[in-house]
């Protein structure tokens, strides 16, 4: 936990700790505070509308509600799904449009920073 601490404030990238000690980045361990909030703000609206419940204290639940979510043409939930990605730390940032999570054609890949 301390570690998933110190990699949050450094903004290390997740890519070389995961090799060395989890082999894969875990998505409910290494959200902020903020990160958190909004990913359960659009847990909600995606029960709310769509009713489809995701377990987002598993990781591949989470994975398959930001890949969902990535999918649907709803402004609350594209704006929600926007917020969860800048909020969470630029080396998770890094994860979500590197993998297969998020659509390719989804805005975030479109203007990822460089």
């Amino acid at each position: 936990m301390l570690k998933a601490l110190w990699r949050r404030t450094t903004g290390q990238s997740l890519f070389h700790a995961c090799n060395d000690d989890r082999g894969e980045v875990n998505l409910s361990e290494d959200l902020t505070h903020t990160g958190r909030y909004h990913l359960e703000r659009l847990q909600t609206l995606l029960e709310l509308r769509f009713h489809q419940a995701f377990d987002s204290d598993q990781n591949s639940g989470m994975r398959r509600l930001i890949h969902f979510a990535s999918r649907i043409q709803d402004q609350d939930i594209q704006r929600e799904l926007l917020l969860l990605y800048l909020n969470c730390p630029p080396s998770l940032q890094e994860y979500l449009r590197s993998d297969d999570l998020i659509e390719a054609g989804h805005y975030i890949h479109q203007h990822a920073s460089n």
